[in-house]
């Protein structure tokens, strides 16, 4: 039989661990619902240049389909990076439902510090069940993108 001390050391981990398990689950009821349960679409993220396209995510809001995510300043790229992304959704036969130009929210970083930014394309009248893939590239063009509804 242990001591008082050793019987805590050996719950700490268990606790630890189910506390961990109870945040995981707290984040994951407000996705589910905002409609960001499946079906997601394949992504392509198409990284090129000095911009880095790190994540995406989609799901349906009350005007339609709502694509987000994260793009950095390539790692050794330490100035300002301009663009836009295009971002187009395809159906299940590869036809292409809806493209938007976006810019991200934010400055990647300035200051030596390479902070993500967030980027946000609206689809109107499509839904996560249409959509089989969203391609996301970057553009280093700045003409034909607009402020996302994030970055007002």
């Amino acid at each position: 039989m242990g001591t008082r001390r050793e019987t805590m050391r050996n719950l700490a981990f268990p606790i630890s661990a189910g506390a961990g398990l109870a945040i995981l689950a707290a984040m994951a009821t407000p996705a589910l619902a905002q409609g960001r349960a499946k079906p997601q679409p394949v992504f392509d993220l198409v990284s090129e240049g000095h911009l880095k396209v790190l994540t995406a995510t989609a799901w349906n809001d009350v005007d339609g389909l709502i694509v987000s995510g994260l793009v950095r300043r390539a790692p050794l790229w330490k100035t300002g990076v301009s663009g836009h992304l295009d971002v187009e959704a395809y159906d299940a036969a590869g036809a292409r439902l809806g493209s938007s130009s976006v810019v991200w929210r934010g400055s990647l970083g300035g200051g030596g510090h390479n902070q993500p930014a967030r980027y946000r394309a609206d689809f109107p009248d499509l839904s996560a069940v249409q959509v089989a893939r969203v391609a996301v590239r970057y553009s280093p063009l700045a003409h034909a993108a607009e402020p996302s509804e994030a970055a007002r």
